[in-house]
C-alpha cells in the first residue's frame, strides 16, 4: 500500500529541520569548482530577466559622467548589462569613515572606497567572514573580526591592504543563529590606539559579551570593568564609555518595547560611575560620542534615525528623518558619521549635518556568488521510491532527480534553476512523479513522466497558500495534498477537478493515505467537541458519497492510519497504555511509552486478524485470514463501518508499549520505526507469525514500494532500496547518490529561497492579518535588494530584516549552506591569565571551581594530580616558552581536550615544574557556575544561612536541571531566591511553576525519627524572583505564573516580552530556515498580556555596573532585604508531632 503522505517525504524533511543548527560550507571539505556565469554580468548580480518574476530593474544608462551612473545604478535596481561602468552596489554593511575614505563588508570581505564615492577595492579574501572594520585614530589601521584561524579573532592590517595579523586567539564560542550576533565584534579604538571590541566572555551564555582593549603590539586582551554591555565607543580622552547595557542589535525584531528596549549610558572608567542618558520606551543604541555629544540611532518614531544628545545641555535631537528603511550600523570619524540604509552607504557630515548617499561601485567578482557545480547529495528533502523499487526519486537544492537502485544514470528530472520542486510522490504504475513546484510564483501540483522527458502537466491553478506532500490513489486517477489554510483536497489527475474534503479545526491535515480501492481516503485530525477540539483522531473520508466519518470514540489518541493491503483492516497507532515511571529524585512519576500498534476491522463481516490457533487441515476454498489480500487476484472492495469501531479494535499482540512512528502496512506485514535512548530502528511484524523482528537499526525514515516488496529507507546519512524484509544488514542497497549534481547560481537561488521565505511567514505566522501589515509591499520592499546579495549571510540579514517588521518576537532566520573555515577549537584551562608587567610572564589568576565527574563541568587545574595554583607563574606551554607580548592562546590553539604540558612555578625566574592538563574547548559552563555558587554564597552570607538561592539559565534543559539540582537540597531553607535573571526560555515552565508553587500538605510522624511530610520536598516560606530584560520567553512566562499565583514579589527589571512561540517551519532549498512564531500568550480574560511588553517588577532595582564592579548585586541584596522581613513578619514554622493516642482505653 502506498504510505501516508507524511510518512516519508516530510518526515525526511523534517529530520532537516528538527533542532537545525547553521548549516556552513566548509571550505576544503567539499569546495565547489568555481565557474564564471554566463548570464549576468561580470562581477555583479545577474540580470533581471534571469529571475522568473520581475524586480524592476531597468535597462543600464551611460553617461559621461561615472557619479551620475552610480547615483542611478543605486536609485534603480540592477542593470541588465554595465559593460562601461562597475556595477553598482548595495548591501554594504557594517561601515567605518575616515575622512576621505570608507571601508565596510560585502560578500564577507572587508572593501575599502573613497569617501566621496567611487570603485570600491577589496582589503580581505579570506573564504571566512570578514566583518566589524573599525579605522584607527591615524587613519592607517583597519581592526577587523575573521575566522582566519578556524575561530573568530581580533585582526588588523594596514588600511591601504596588506597582510592581516592575528592578534587575539581565545576562541570564540561558536557560529551562532543570525538573531545571537557574533563574538568578536569590533567596536572602535581608544585614542591610544587600542582596539575596543566586545568578547562574549560572560557566566550568562554564548550571545552576552564584555569589553576588552586589544593591544595591536600583542598580549592579553584586557577586560574593562564593566560586566557586559553591547555597542559602545570611547569619549574623546578615553576616560568615559558610551555604552548600551543591553544588546539586541542583531535581534529579528523591529520597534521592540519590552525589557530589551535600549538605552543609552554612559559609564566614568575611572570614578566607576554610571548615567543613565536616554529613558524613551523604544530603542536606543549605537552611541558615539564627538566632542561635547553624543549620537545615537533610535526608533522612538518609528524608523530607526540618528539624534544627538547634547551633553551639556542634556537636551535632544532628531538629525535624519527616513522613513523608508532603518539607520543601521552607524560609525563615527573624525568629521562624519557613516551607516547604511536600504543597503546603500549614506555620510552624514558633522559640521553642516547634511546626509548625502556614497555612491558605491564594486568591479570585482564575488566568490560567494559564483556560478559552480555543487555536489548536493547532502541536500535531500523530500524523496519517494518507484513502485517497483528499480529507481528512487530526490529532491535536492529544488531540482528533482532519479536514482537508480542498482544499474543506470541518474536524471535530472526537472533543471529548473529559478524554480523549486519538492515533496514527489511517484504513481501507482510507474509513470509519473507529482510534485510541487513554485514556478508560477505559488506554489502547484504538477505532474511529469518519470524520464523526465515530457513537459510537466500543471493540476491545480491560482493557489495562494502553501502546499503539503501529495498521496497518489491505488488507480492513480486521483492525488490527495493538503495546505497551509488546514485543508485537505483530492484533485482529479486528468480533468484538474478540486474536492475539498476535510478543514482541520486544531492544526495542518498533514497525513493522509487511500483505501485500496481508491474509494476512501483516511486522514488524521481532531475529534471535535462543543468546547473546542478533542484529541487527536482518525476520519475517513468516502469519495462515493463525499462525507467524513470519525472513527473511534474520542477518548484515546489515534494517529498515523495505515491500510491493510486488502482493504478489510485499518492500523494505526495508538497511546492508551499507561506505564508508570518514578522519579529518581523524588516521589514522582510519569507516563511514557504509551503507544502501542493497533489494528481495526472496518468491515464487522470481517474475519479475524488474528483468529484462534489450532492445527487443522483447511479447505482451500476458505480464503485469506491474515490480511493479505484476495489469493485470487480479485480488487479489494472497502466497507468502513464506523459503529463498533472501538470494539473491533485490538492491539498487534507481541508488541510492547513504546514510542512508535511512521507505520506502514504491505501484505502479510506491518512496518514501523520504534524510537528509544539508542535511536531509531526498523520494525518489521509478521501477521501470520504474530511477532515482530528488526529490520535494520538507526533508521530515520523509510518508505514501502507499492507492491510491498522493497524497502526505500535512511540511515546514517545514506539511502538504500532493499529486500522488504527482517534481518538487513546496515547499507543493504545503498544508493550511489554521488551524481546529485547541479550547476548552482547562487543568485537565482537566492531569489528563490526569497520568495520561500516571504511565503512561509505569510502561511505559518499565528495571525493570517499579518498585524495588519501589508505583507505584499513589504516582500517587495526587502525583494528589490536580493539581487546586490553577494554572500549567503546577506540573504539571513533581508530575512531578518522582512520578518522584523511584523514587530514579533520569536521571528527567527537560521542559516543555511555558506562557505566557511573548518573549526578549530582553542584550548583553554578553566582559568582567568594575567600579565605581571615587571617581569612580563603570565600569571594564573581566579581558577573556576568544576564539577569534575561531568565532562561539561571539568576544570583542567582542579583535576586531581592537577598541581596549579592561584599566583603561580605560567612559563611555558608544550616546551614553549611564554613571554609578552606573546599570547598564551596562541600557544593552546588547536589543543582542546588534548594532553597539554604546563611549566609553572611559584615565582617568575624559578626553574618551574611541569603538569601535564587536558584543556577544556569552552568555559562558558565554568564561569556560569562560579556565578552561581558566588550568588549562593552572597545569599547565604546576607541572610545569616537561611535564604536559599536558585538560578535558572533557561526553560528548557539546563534550567529543568538546575531545578533539580539545587531545589531539592534547598527546600528546608526559610525563604528561597529564584532567580530568573538571563534565562534564554525554552520550555513553557508550567512543569517548573509547580516545583515552586508546592506546599506541605500533610506531615507523617514516624517512631524516633523527624516527621515526613506530603510531598516529601516543598517550600512553605516566603519565596522572591529576580527579573531583568534578558529573561525572555520561557523566561517571561516563569515570573508571570509566578506572579499570577502569587508566590512572591518580582525584584529587577520588566522581562524581555517575547512571549510569542514556535513549532517549526518547512526549510529552505539549501536548509536554512526562515522561522516565524505560531502561537501567541493571551491571558484567561481573554487579553494580550506579555509579548512586546514584558513582565513588569513588583520592585524595580537596576542592577548598576558600579555595584556589581564592588562585588554587589543588587537585585539580589533586595530580595534578602524583603525575605527577612517576611519572616521576621510571618516566621515559617513546622508543627509539633502530636502525642500518640492512648488506645488502651474503651472505645
Amino acid at each position: 500500500m502506498a504510505p501516508a503522505a507524511r510518512s516519508f517525504a516530510v518526515r525526511a524533511r523534517m529530520l532537516n529541520r528538527a533542532g537545525q543548527k547553521p548549516r556552513r560550507r566548509a571550505v576544503g571539505r567539499r569546495r565547489p569548482s568555481r565557474q564564471r556565469s554566463g548570464g549576468g554580468t561580470a562581477g555583479g548580480a545577474p540580470c533581471a530577466a534571469a529571475d522568473r518574476r520581475s524586480i524592476g530593474g531597468p535597462h543600464a544608462m551611460k553617461t559621461s559622467s561615472l557619479e551620475t551612473a552610480l547615483a542611478l545604478a543605486l536609485a534603480l535596481a540592477w542593470p541588465a548589462a554595465a559593460a562601461a561602468e562597475p556595477p553598482a552596489a548595495r548591501l554594504l554593511r557594517f561601515p567605518d569613515v575616515h575622512r576621505d575614505f570608507v571601508v565596510f563588508v560585502h560578500g564577507g570581505d572587508v572593501w575599502r572606497a573613497p569617501a566621496a564615492g567611487g570603485v570600491a577595492r577589496r582589503l580581505t579574501a579570506h573564504p571566512g567572514q570578514e566583518l566589524f572594520p573599525k579605522i584607527s585614530p591615524d587613519g592607517a589601521w583597519v581592526a577587523f573580526s575573521a575566522e582566519h584561524s578556524g575561530t573568530r579573532q581580533v585582526y588588523v592590517m594596514p588600511a591601504e591592504g596588506g597582510e592581516p595579523r592575528q592578534l587575539t586567539f581565545y576562541g570564540d564560542v561558536g557560529p551562532m543563529p543570525p538573531r545571537g550576533g557574533y563574538d568578536a565584534w569590533i567596536q572602535g579604538w581608544s585614542p591610544d590606539g587600542k582596539i575596543l571590541v566586545r568578547l562574549n566572555r560572560t557566566p550568562w551564555g554564548p550571545r552576552m559579551g564584555r569589553y576588552f582593549l586589544v593591544d595591536p603590539a600583542g598580549g592579553l586582551e584586557t577586560p574593562l570593568v564593566l560586566p557586559e554591555g553591547s555597542s559602545a565607543t570611547l569619549s574623546p580622552d578615553g576616560k568615559k564609555l558610551a555604552y548600551c547595557p543591553v544588546g539586541r542589535e542583531f535581534r529579528t525584531w523591529k520597534r521592540h518595547r519590552g525589557g530589551r528596549a535600549q538605552d543609552v549610558w554612559i559609564f566614568d572608567l575611572e570614578a566607576l560611575r554610571s548615567e543613565q542618558l536616554t529613558t524613551d520606551p523604544g530603542n536606543d543604541n549605537f552611541p558615539m560620542w564627538a566632542g561635547e555629544r553624543i549620537y545615537f540611532t533610535s526608533d522612538r518614531a518609528g524608523t530607526l534615525n540618528l539624534f544627538a544628545y547634547e551633553l551639556a545641555s542634556k537636551s535632544l535631537r532628531q538629525v535624519t528623518s527616513f522613513d523608508d528603511y532603518d539607520v543601521l550600523w552607524p560609525s563615527l570619524g573624525p568629521e562624519a558619521i557613516v551607516f547604511t540604509k536600504g543597503g546603500e552607504l549614506f555620510r552624514f557630515d558633522l559640521a553642516s549635518e547634511e546626509t548625502a548617499p556614497i555612491p558605491i561601485a564594486i568591479g570585482s567578482e564575488r566568490p560567494a556568488a559564483a556560478v559552480h557545480f555543487e555536489d548536493v547529495s547532502d541536500d535531500v528533502g523530500g524523496a519517494a521510491v518507484s513502485p517497483s523499487g528499480a529507481r528512487a526519486v530526490f529532491e535536492a537544492r529544488g531540482e528533482l532527480f532519479t536514482v537508480p537502485a542498482k544499474k543506470g544514470p541518474t536524471r535530472n528530472l526537472s533543471r529548473t534553476p529559478a524554480a523549486r520542486e519538492m515533496d514527489p510522490a511517484w504513481s501507482p504504475d510507474g509513470r509519473s512523479i507529482a510534485y510541487l513546484s513554485d514556478a508560477t510564483g505559488e506554489y502547484e501540483l504538477y505532474v511529469r513522466s518519470q524520464d523526465g522527458l515530457d513537459e510537466p502537466r500543471q493540476l491545480t491553478r491560482g493557489g495562494t497558500v502553501w502546499k503539503l506532500p501529495p498521496a497518489w490513489s491505488p488507480d492513480g486517477s486521483k492525488i490527495a495534498f493538503g495546505d497551509k489554510d488546514r485543508k485537505l483536497w483530492i484533485v482529479d489527475v486528468d480533468g484538474g477537478e478540486l474536492t475539498e474534503v476535510a478543514r482541520g479545526n486544531a492544526g495542518d491535515l498533514d497525513t493522509y493515505a487511500f483505501s485500496p480501492d481508491g474509494r476512501f481516503l483516511a486522514y488524521e485530525t481532531n475529534h471535535p467537541t462543543p468546547r473546542g477540539f478533542g484529541l487527536p483522531g482518525i476520519a475517513v473520508y468516502s469519495l462515493d458519497d463525499g462525507e467524513s466519518t470519525m472513527l473511534g470514540d474520542g477518548m484515546t489518541q489515534d494517529s498515523e492510519p495505515a491500510w491493510s493491503a486488502d482493504g478489510r483492516y485499518l492500523f494505526f497507532l495508538s497511546v492508551r497504555d499507561y506505564q508508570l515511571r518514578f522519579s529518581t529524585f523524588e516521589f514522582n512519576y510519569l507516563y511514557d511509552r504509551g503507544t502501542r500498534i493497533y489494528a481495526a476491522a472496518l468491515d464487522p463481516s470481517a474475519p479475524p486478524l488474528f483468529p484462534f490457533e489450532s492445527d487443522e487441515e483447511t479447505p482451500a476454498e476458505d480464503g485469506d485470514k491474515n490480511g493479505d489480500g484476495d489469493k485470487n487476484g480479485d480488487k479489494p472492495h472497502v466497507v468502513v463501518e464506523p459503529e463498533g469501531f472501538v470494539a473491533r479494535t485490538i492491539a498487534l499482540p507481541g508488541v510492547p508499549p513504546g514510542n512508535y512512528g511512521s507505520l506502514q502496512a504491505s501484505a502479510g506485514a506491518v512496518y514501523y520505526l520504534r524510537f528509544d535512548d539508542d535511536g531509531s530502528t526498523l520494525m518489521r511484524y509478521d501477521l501470520k507469525e504474530r511477532k515482530e523482528a528488526k529490520v535494520m537499526a538507526g533508521v530515520q525514515a523509510y518508505q514501502l514500494s507499492a507492491d510491498g516488496k522493497k524497502l526505500f529507507y535512511a540511515a546514517g546519512g545514506s539511502w538504500g532500496i532493499a529486500d522488504a524484509k527482517a534481518g538487513l544488514e546496515p547499507g543493504a542497497g545503498r544508493l550511489d547518490i554521488s551524481d546529485l549534481r547541479i550547476k548552482l547560481d547562487p543568485r537565482i537561488e537566492w531569489r528563490q529561497m526569497y520568495d520561500d521565505g516571504w511565503r512561509i511567514v505569510r502561511d505559518f505566522f499565528y495571525d493570517r492579518r499579518m498585524h495588519g501589515f501589508d505583507w505584499a509591499a513589504l516582500g517587495e520592499k526587502y525583494r528589490r535588494l536580493v539581487p546586490y546579495v553577494a554572500h549567503r549571510a546577506e540573504l539571513d540579514f533581508l530575512f531578518g530584516e522582512l520578518i522584523g517588521e511584523l514587530e514579533a518576537g520569536h521571528m527567527y532566520v537560521q542559516s543555511g549552506d555558506e562557505p566557511s573555515v573548518e573549526r578549530l577549537e582553542g584550548g583553554k584551562l578553566g582559568c582567568e591569565l594575567e600579565l605581571d608587567a615587571d617581569s612580563g610572564r603570565y600569571r594564573i589568576g581566579h581558577v573556576f571551581a568544576g564539577e569534575n565527574w561531568d565532562e561539561a563541568y571539568r576544570s583542567p587545574l582542579t583535576e586531581p594530580g592537577v598541581d596549579v595554583r592561584r599566583g603561580d607563574y605560567l612559563l611555558a606551554i608544550d616546551g614553549d616558552e611564554l613571554r609578552y607580548p606573546d599570547n598564551p592562546y596562541r600557544l593552546l590553539e588547536g589543543k582542546a581536550d588534548r594532553q597539554v604540558v604546563l611549566t609553572v612555578a611559584d615565582s617568575p625566574s624559578a626553574e618551574g615544574r611541569r603538569v601535564t592538563v587536558r584543556p577544556v574547548a569552552s568555559e562558558l559552563n565554568l564561569r556560569y557556575l562560579d556565578w552561581v555558587k558566588s550568588r549562593m554564597a552572597m545569599a547565604d552570607r546576607l541572610s545569616g544561612g537561611r535564604v536559599g538561592y536558585i538560578h535558572l539559565p533557561d526553560t528548557a534543559i539546563a534550567g529543568n536541571r538546575m531545578l533539580q539540582k539545587l531545589f531539592f537540597g534547598q527546600v528546608n531553607k526559610e525563604a528561597l531566591i529564584i532567580d530568573d535573571r538571563y534565562n534564554g526560555g525554552g520550555f513553557i515552565p508550567d512543569r517548573m511553576i509547580e516545583y515552586l508553587a508546592r506546599r506541605t500538605l500533610s506531615y507523617w510522624a514516624r517512631r524516633d525519627l523527624e516527621p515526613s511530610r506530603t510531598p516529601l520536598f516543598a517550600h512553605d516560606g516566603p519565596k522572591a524572583m529576580l527579573i531583568n530584560g534578558y529573561a525572555g520567553s520561557g523566561g517571561d512566562a516563569l515570573p508571570y505564573y509566578f506572579k499570577k499565583l502569587g508566590l512572591g514579589p518580582l525584584i529587577g527589571t520588566r522581562t524581555w516580552g517575547g512571549l510569542i512561540g514556535i513549532t517549526g517551519a518547512p526549510t529552505l532549498a539549501d536548509g536554512g530556515v526562515v522561522l516565524p512564531a505560531t502561537f501567541r500568550f493571551f491571558d484567561v480574560e481573554g487579553k494580550w498580556a506579555v509579548e512586546n511588553e514584558g513582565v513588569a517588577p513588583d520592585v524595580e532595582v537596576i542592577d548598576l555596573p558600579e555595584a556589581r564592579i564592588a562585588g554587589g548585586d543588587p537585585s539580589l541584596e533586595k530580595a534578602v532585604e524583603l525575605l527577612l522581613q517576611a519572616l521576621e513578619e510571618n516566621p515559617v514554622s513546622r508543627p509539633p508531632v502530636p502525642e500518640p493516642p492512648d488506645m488502651s482505653g474503651p472505645p
